[in-house]
């Protein structure tokens, strides 16, 4: 990604593994170094016009609950970085339940 030279939020991210439904990574936090897992499940429908995609990012600190959205960072920027969010038919459904502290999750500094 660019502007990732200086190591930014948006950067340190890395694969683990992929295949036609999974996709695994890891991403490194740019200050305190926290590693989070970040897991993708990709599953078509509609005769495969349309993909449903399931995520979830967990951090491998155990006590990394209150992270300022940091985890639905990880997979937002991601999914903004390949251009998803601007696909035809794209929608997220989520909420501070499913994700703590989404709605206020600053995803250009966490």
């Amino acid at each position: 990604m660019a502007g990732c030279t200086m190591g930014g939020q948006k950067c340190l991210y890395k694969l683990q593994s992929a295949s036609v439904h999974f996709i695994a990574a890891k991403h490194t936090t740019p200050f305190q170094r926290y590693v989070d897992d970040i897991n993708f499940r990709l599953v078509s429908y509609h005769f495969f016009t349309s993909c449903h995609v399931s995520a979830m990012s967990i951090s491998e600190t155990w006590y990394a609950i209150k992270d300022h959205g940091t985890n639905y960072c990880n997979i937002y920027n991601l999914i903004e970085g390949s251009g998803l969010t601007e696909a035809r038919g794209y929608n997220e459904v989520t909420s501070d339940f499913l994700c703590t502290q989404r709605s206020s999750a600053n995803c250009t500094v966490y």
